[in-house]
């Protein structure tokens, strides 16, 4: 007596729900590299 809701999904659903959090994950990995690489030029000034 499992309802349709917990059926198993196609794949195409879940790359679909993955995409927009690999997506964000890319985004913050940028942001915090870009951070750190002016960070690090900021140390190097006299």
């Amino acid at each position: 007596m499992i309802p349709d809701f917990f059926q198993p999904s196609s794949p195409a659903t879940h790359v679909g729900l993955w995409k927009p959090i690999i997506g964000l994950f890319i985004v913050l990995f940028a942001t915090f590299v870009g951070v750190e690489i002016r960070l690090g030029n900021e140390e190097d000034e006299p």
